[in-house]
């Protein structure tokens, strides 16, 4: 915490009343805690998709870098003028208006705070996903100029302490977040070594290529970093194959280790599988294995077959709520557009920051999400993600 306190200090000058809220959400997230909650105190908005969404923050695209053929970062800033802030590993929630229908995927800041440019920016990177219909619409579209509404920042896939090492594993976009966490690492704890493997398919699918080897030209001895591709050219030289157990085990058996070392793993589901399969298998502790999962929540059934308008009834701090959850509607959708003050961050399902027991009544959630089994078996939900099919009477933990 003691690392974090002066670089947190010195962004006061452009954070005003949104800094509060991040500054907050950022040292609890170094504490290990998930996101706080956070309210909005927007007014009402009528059924349908309002102009800006209720608890969003308004951003404005400032600048658009083409990664690769596929990928791409935008530099948003807040339309209001407060800075923005985060953790490095943090993600954010990109909502777009597309077809008639609000659709929300999250996406990692790319670059630590302190590297934004300008001053209270943050720079989101998005691969295009075949079939992923926001990230394929931003690839292709996104221009200066545009305003979207973004939520966050969210997420625990942040460093804590000073480790005397940390192994970053990332394959395809799952570099993302791992860039910044070796950036801000190398910027600001001295005394941490950082082993970077990058997996891919071929050269020209390697995002951030330039910028990884300067940080590896300006830190020589900290840093070592390795490319790995499954379809190398002829003239290769770096590792080859897919980033599987075996290669895994290679990559990690070529690196001189330090005691302690803390692990970050980013990347497709298969792939991270078989990442901590080799860890595993070398002795690595679950709890020095750290992983960020992106994946999209689908609902088994559509959004307005789910029930009518119904009761709904939420307890925070002791205070009771009533409100109606529209059948076109999340819970949290309806409880923030009828001023109930309920806990959130991300807004899809990968937080955990609105969970809440479901005291009575039935919902539905969206599928897959960051609920465990024992959370699940315990009568949690995520108001984010879920839609209730009976009357239900939720109640938010203590904060």
């Amino acid at each position: 915490m003691a690392g974090v306190a002066p670089w947190i200090e010195r962004a006061r000058g452009f954070f005003r009343v949104q800094w509060v809220r991040d500054a907050r959400m950022i040292l609890d997230g170094l504490a290990g805690r998930p996101p706080p909650p956070f309210t909005s105190r927007r007014p009402a908005v009528p059924p349908g998709i309002p102009r800006t969404l209720v608890g969003a923050r308004s951003v404005r695209v400032v600048a658009v870098a083409r990664e690769t053929p596929d990928a791409i970062s935008l530099t948003l800033v807040d339309r209001s003028g407060e800075g923005i802030a985060w953790l490095p590993g943090q993600f954010f929630t990109v909502a777009i208006r597309l077809r008639g229908e609000v659709l929300r995927r999250a996406y990692s800041a790319s670059i630590p705070m302190a590297a934004a440019s300008p001053a209270g920016s943050v720079r989101l990177t998005i691969k295009r996903v075949a079939g992923g219909m926001v990230s394929q619409y931003l690839n292709d579209h996104a221009a200066v100029g545009d305003v979207m509404d973004v939520f966050g920042p969210s997420g625990s896939f942040v460093v804590e302490g000073a480790p005397a090492g940390l192994v970053l594993l990332g394959g395809g976009s799952g570099v993302t977040p791992l860039l910044a966490i070796a950036r801000d690492a190398l910027t600001r704890l001295p005394g941490t070594r950082v082993a970077f493997v990058v997996g891919n398919r071929s050269i020209g699918d390697i995002l951030f290529m330039e910028e990884l080897a300067a940080l590896e030209s300006r830190y020589p001895v900290r840093l070592a970093l390795r490319f790995v591709l499954s379809d190398p050219p002829s003239e290769w030289t770096g590792g080859t194959g897919m980033l599987d157990s075996a290669t895994t085990a290679r990559e990690l058996d070529g690196l001189s280790l330090d005691e302690g070392c803390e692990y970050f793993v980013c990347g497709p589901a298969p792939m991270m599988e078989s990442v901590r399969a080799a860890l595993q298998e070398r002795g690595v502790h679950d709890k020095s294995i750290h992983e960020e999962r992106f994946c999209a929540p689908v609902h088994s059934v559509p959004m307005a077959d789910v029930g009518g308008d119904i009761a709904m009834t939420a307890v925070l701090g002791g205070r009771e709520y009533t409100f109606v959850n529209h059948a076109h509607e999340t819970v949290l959708d309806s409880a923030l557009g009828q001023r109930v003050p309920v806990p959130y961050s991300c807004t899809m399902g990968g937080c955990g920051a609105c969970r809440m027991k479901l005291r009575e009544g039935a919902m539905t959630l969206e599928e897959p999400n960051c609920l465990s089994a024992e959370e699940r078996a315990q009568g949690y939900v995520l108001t984010c993600i879920g839609r209730a099919t009976q009357a239900c009477l939720l109640e938010a933990e203590a904060s």
